[in-house]
This record gives C-alpha cells, structure tokens and sequence, in this order.
C-alpha cells in the first residue's frame, strides 16, 4: 500500500500536525471526559472512596510530617504499610501528592488529579508508540486517543494502582524497542528505569502480564531481525533485554523485598484453579467489542449487568475500544499477510482474549499449570490489558489503510463499508428479535432484551455515522484533514456515551470522612489521655470505614487491604479478644430501633504492661488451646512461643509497676518503665519482623506473646524504652535501589558524554 504522503495531496496534512498538537487533542479529550471529577461536580467511587483515599492520604500525610510510613497502627490493630505493595510509597507522583497535604489531610482533588493526568501520560506514550511504527502523526493521534479512553483504562479509573501501572507502558514499549533496534546502553538504562518505576506504582498482576508482554516483543524482533538480518546481530538483543529487567527488578527493591517478607505472613488465600477463573470473560462478550453495553453495565450510578459472574465482572472484563477503531480493525486485517507487525499484534489480541475466556479454552490453564507467576492470581480478565495496546495500535494502522485504499481503490474500500454497515443493520435485526439474548440470570427476560436492545441501538447508530462519513469522503464532500478531525471527534463521542458516567460517583470523599466528625473528635480527645483500640464493625454494620483510621489517626481493630496478616487477631473468644487487644469502645447495634452506637468497655488491657510468668509452647495447636482456656489470664502470665531470660517459676505476680507510653508514632514508640523485679514489658501492638527494642539504649530481642502481641525482657528498676520499627528487608532495598539509582545516573552521565565526544570527531 503506498503511503498517502504526496507534497500536493490532501494527506500532506499528516506531516504538518505537530506532536504537541496532538498530545493537546489528547489532553482535551481526556480532560473533558473527566471533566465533571475536575470540577467537583463528581468524585470517583467504590474502591477510590474505601481504599486508595485512606492509603494516599496515610502515606502522604505521614511523609509531609517526616515520617516514611513502613508501620500503619491504625487499621487491624496494626500492619505493616509501606510492605503492602499497593500503598506504593515510592512511586514518585504518589510521593508529590506529599506537598498538597493541607491541615492534615491530602485534599481528594489533587489524587483524582493525579490519576487523570495518567490517562494522558497513556495516551501521549501510545501516541509516540505509533509513531515509532512508522504512522503518521494523524494516525498515531487517533491509536493515542484510542488508547487513552479504552474501556480497560475507563472502567478500571477507581483502581490507582491499575492506572498509574499502564500508563506507562506504551512508554516502555517504545524504549524498549529503541533498546534493542539501537542495542543502546542509554535507552537499556532509560527504559529499565521507567519499566522499574511502573512497577513500584503497585499491581503485581498487572507487572506479570506487562514483563510477559515485553518478553512476547523481544522474541518478535528477536525473530524479525534473525529473519531479515543474520541470527548473531539478533543475538546481540540479548544483554540488553536481560540488561532492561535487572534495572528494573533492582530498582524495585526497596519495595519488592518488604513485599516478599510480608506474603508469606498474610492471609493470602490459596489461588486454586477454581479461585483464578473468577472475572474470566465468556466467548459471548466478543460482542462487548461492538456494544459495550450489550450485557448492562456497573459503574457509579447502579447495575444493570446481567451476567452474573460476580460483582466486578464488568469492569474486570472491560475490552470496549470503540466503534471507529472495531471498523479500523477490519481495515488492518488485510495486511495481516504482507505485514509482519501487524500479524505479531493481531496475535497478541488473540491470546489476550483466548487467555481472558479462563476455562473457555485451554490456554489459561496451560499457563496456570506450567508457567510460574500465573498460578497466583484470579481475573483472568485483566490479560484483555494486552488486548486494548494491540487493538489501539492496530486502529491507527487500519485508519491509514483505509485512507491508502481510498486513495487507490475507493471501489474496494465501498465494499468494505458497505460489508460493515450492512453486517451491524443484520445484527441489530437479529437483537430487535431476540435471538442473541439468553436470559433466566438475574434479571427478568424483558429487562436483558431492553437492555441489549438498546445498546444495539447506539452502536449500530454510530457505526452507520463513521460509515457514512467514510462514504462522504470517498466521494469528495470532505478533504482528508476534515475527515480525520470528524473521525477523531466521533471516537470521542464515542467514548463518551460508553463511559462518561462510568465513574462519576455523588459521595464527595472529604463529606464521607467527616460524617462521624464529633464521634472521632470525641475519641481524639480521650485517646489524649490513654491510648486504646476501638471495634468499629459488628457485621456488615460500620460505624466507621474500614480505613478511616489511616484518615482519622483512630486505632481501628477492623481494615481493608488484601494483605492482612495472619496474627491478625488472637484465636480467643470476643470478649476476650476486645480485653486483649485494648478495645475500649466497641459498637453496638440495636436492630429493633435501626441504630448503631458506641458503647464504652468496662474492662481492657492497656496498651503496655507487665506480667512475671510465662508459658512457654511448641506449636500453635497447643498455645491456641491453652489461650482459650480458663488457665489463660494475659494480666498474669504470657503465653510464648520461645523461651525467655525470664523463667516461669520466678514469681506468680508483683504489683507497683508502671509502664507509660511517653510517645507514639507510627514507627516509634516511647515509654518509661519501672518494675520491682525482672519481668515482661507486654505491648497490644503487632509483633512482626523488624520490630526492635531499645532499652536504655541497649537493643533487647522482642518476643511474640499471647499470639500476636510484644514482649520484651525488663530488669529492676527505672528504664527508658524505645520500640522502634526498623525491618530490614527495607534497609536491604533501599542499599540496592540507591545504588541502582546512582549506578543509571553513572550510565546516563558515561552514555551523554560518549556521545558528544563521538559528536564532536565527527565534526
């Protein structure tokens, strides 16, 4: 196909639309699509409202005061923070929210600011991505566009993590195929470090899926260049791939070996074959790549989903890139033969959808058995993230084939839309008759094809616009500029009619957090004089959010995070359990009257004291049965699971200690002790590595006791106690990540200064 590039022709445009024109119709597209969570009129919901806000507005609070949050007090009655790879402490824009912390809270605008800026980083990667394919500026605007505002970006908004990770992929992508095109140890450095940076932004899933498609390129250049060169200058790709993921593995370090201490400690469910199907798309949503809506939707406004596949199927399986770039797609696929590019992406599409389909075919089983990383996660949707890249390119490809074909056989290129437009006016037929519909799933028979009906609609509507102005152009009412303009802003109304309210929740963050405003005020107030735990849940009632704690600074027994720790809570009764734990307001639910309450506890532990005797146990069968018997008072002895410098048949009790907690912060804590004789200094905090104490300056182990809690060995006398939050798997990381940091910089600096050198011989 010759390319229509002619100094006279009407695609001469194509050369003259500058890169920052068209990263600025990106910009405005997304930022009008969002427009309504800019001006506040909106805010972002489910998931951004319950997790993502608490968590940024802990770390970022926690950083403006100059504290690095590792250790997070405040929710299941302690947790390791900065471990849980989703809190994404160093991922740099997280780390800029820090400076728009305003009297102690992160304002939620500037994080839903963040997360839409991604959305143009996405497109503006696409954008340079297509481009290094050999597409016009033109084309590479509408693959960005595409790209931007795809139903995996759009239905996965609430998801930071999910976000901020993909958005630089298409980045990753170009550097990587400059890495290796160049065999460049500048570009290897380059994109180590972005593919590295994307990681620490915090979805393990997603850095699965984005490693295998970047090992899925590598071996289709490896292949292209031993074909069309010689097998020895493809062999040379080599050090600088294996180059690329040693950065990038490094330079995650001071977040992936914190992460790699915490799994194995967590609650993480076993992922059974079972579990990983959960959210796997059905063959029968290939029409979702039509009509988006086919099937009902769940977004901020209320379900109409009717598959009933679990609550987050919709946006988990998500693959909706348009209607314009679905024609497009049909366009490229006649150089599937001659273009080895576009069959590499067609095939990615394919795997990405067959995996997607779980136990629809046989591939992601295959996986889930054979290929190590694949058997630890469930929705299997999210491969469709393969899909959206490939098909985004693609639609750029397929836009400049159909402009080639309209400019050397317009005969052919009617047929094409003529085949297109009659195709989706039989399908809308065949839905307006109710043979595509399968009810009997959640909703009644009437509701599905109403549903289905009228997504149709929309869809077929559109489709027939983009063909009829296909047509227009064909016959000369339009020059191509305008015809593109139109086709850009048809994918742009597109786009928002599928998802313009996808994400446009009414619950103002800041209003939900301060509902209980006088209730938290009042606990501040009383936790001034004492510290202590509160039970905020009984149920599915809440007094509190789950992390309103990290918001609040309010020690919650109850959270939400995938990673919970295993200790969570002792294998005790309730009533125990609250005594334990120093709860000393628990809820209290009146069902009669509809109401929920806090009541005051008469009887807990505090937060530090001590006890004399010991019980020592070998296994945790033999400490649970002994913790829920009568024998187990926590005021008198502590339940062990090693042995101590404090022997049990010292002494039964000894009164006139104090224990004083002189400060707290999230990583530190203070305290002066005085005992009468040698004892245990027992915290209801969390026992969990790298936890140390420091008496009188002396480091002294800490002991786990009465299943989850510290203990630590006291002599006579008066002490000055710091317990300080030190792991180091952090340490450890961050040594590596310094030093991959500084070693990159080294290599920039080498690569820049060879350069010129080379620069200035040559002149």
């Amino acid at each position: 196909m010759a390319k229509p590039t002619a100094k006279n022709s009407p695609a001469s445009f194509l050369v003259n639309l500058k890169d920052w024109q068209a990263l600025s119709v990106i910009a405005a597209a997304v930022l009008v699509f969002f427009r309504d969570i800019l001006l506040q009129k909106a805010f972002f919901w489910e998931d951004f409202l319950y997790y993502f806000y608490p968590v940024r507005t802990f770390a970022a609070v926690s950083l403006a005061s100059g504290e690095i949050p590792l250790w997070n007090p405040y929710t299941f009655n302690g947790t390791p923070f900065l471990a849980d790879i989703q809190t994404a402490v160093f991922y740099v824009p997280n780390l800029l929210l820090t400076l728009f912390v305003t009297d102690g809270r992160l304002p939620p605008f500037w994080l839903e600011l963040s997360i839409i800026l991604h959305y143009v980083l996405a497109g503006g990667g696409m954008y340079y991505l297509a481009k290094s394919y050999d597409l016009e500026n033109i084309f590479a605007l509408f693959a960005g566009l595409v790209f931007a505002l795809c139903g995996f970006m759009v239905a996965h908004a609430i998801h930071q993590v999910v976000i901020n990770q993909v958005a630089w992929l298409p980045l990753t992508i170009l550097l990587f195929r400059k890495t290796l095109k160049q065999r460049s140890l500048l570009k290897m450095i380059l994109t180590g470090l972005v593919l590295g940076h994307s990681v620490l932004a915090g979805f393990p899933q997603l850095t699965l899926y984005i490693f295998f498609f970047v090992f899925l390129i590598f071996l289709f250049e490896f292949y292209s260049t031993m074909k069309d060169e010689t097998f020895s200058r493809a062999a040379g790709y080599l050090p600088f791939a294996a180059g690329v993921i040693i950065i990038a593995v490094a330079l995650t370090a001071i977040q992936l070996l914190p992460t790699l201490e915490l799994a194995p400690l967590s609650q993480r469910a076993e992922i059974t074959y079972e579990k990983s199907l959960e959210s796997s798309m059905e063959w029968r949503q290939l029409i979702t790549m039509f009509v988006p809506a086919f099937f009902g939707s769940h977004g901020a406004h209320g379900s109409t989903f009717w598959l009933s596949n679990g609550y987050s199927h919709y946006w988990e399986t998500c693959c909706y890139l348009g209607v314009a770039p679905l024609l497009f797609l049909v366009f490229a696929s006649r150089q599937i033969r001659s273009e080895r590019t576009i069959a590499f992406l067609f095939g990615i599409m394919a795997f990405s959808f067959l995996y997607a389909v779980g136990n629809g075919f046989v591939l992601h089983r295959l996986f889930f058995k054979f290929v190590p990383g694949f058997d630890e996660f469930r929705a299997v949707g999210r491969m469709t993230l393969l899909l959206s890249v490939a098909g985004s390119l693609l639609a750029g490809f397929g836009m400049r084939t159909m402009v080639g074909l309209a400019q050397s056989n317009k005969a052919l290129c009617r047929k094409y839309l003529i085949a297109a437009a009659g195709a989706a006016v039989v399908f809308w037929i065949a839905v307006q008759m109710g043979f595509l519909q399968r009810g009997g799933e959640s909703i009644p028979e009437q509701s599905i094809h109403q549903i289905a009906s009228s997504a149709t609609t929309t869809s077929v509507v559109i489709l027939l616009a983009a063909c009829g102005l296909a047509f227009l152009y064909l016959r000369g009412f339009f020059s191509l500029p305008v015809a593109a303009a139109l086709m850009v802003g048809f994918q742009v109304i597109d786009i928002n009619i599928f998802g313009f309210d996808q994400n446009n929740g009414s619950v103002n963050p800041v209003d939900y957090y301060y509902r209980t405003e006088s209730l938290v005020n009042y606990l501040k107030e009383d936790g001034k004089r004492e510290l202590f735990r509160v039970n905020s849940r009984q149920g599915g009632n809440m007094i509190f959010d789950r992390n309103q704690g990290m918001i609040d600074r309010i020690f919650l027994m109850e959270g939400y995070t995938p990673l919970v720790l295993q200790r969570a809570y002792p294998p005790v009764s309730p009533d125990l359990l609250y005594y334990l734990m120093n709860v000393k307001y628990r809820v209290a639910v009146d069902e009669q009257r509809r109401t929920i309450s806090l009541r005051r506890v008469e009887q807990y532990l505090p937060r530090a004291f001590m006890v004399y005797k010991t019980a020592t146990f070998k296994n945790e069968d033999s400490l649970t049965a002994f913790m829920e018997s009568s024998a187990f008072d926590p005021t008198r002895v502590a339940a062990l699971e090693e042995d101590t410098p404090i022997h049990p048949d010292t002494v039964i009790n000894a009164d006139h200690w104090s224990a004083v907690v002189t400060s707290y912060r999230i990583n530190n804590i203070f305290l002066d002790v005085s005992t009468p004789m040698a004892g245990l200094l027992i915290l209801s905090e969390i026992q969990y590595p790298g936890w140390n104490a420091y008496v009188d300056g002396t480091r002294h182990t800490i002991y786990r006791a009465n299943w989850n809690q510290r203990a630590i060995p006291i002599s006579t006398g008066m002490h000055r106690v710091q317990v300080r939050f030190e792991p180091e798997s952090f340490q450890r990381g961050a040594w590596i990540t310094v030093v991959t940091i500084g070693v990159s910089i080294g290599g920039i600096g080498f690569s820049a200064l060879k350069k010129r050198r080379k620069d200035t011989e040559t002149t």
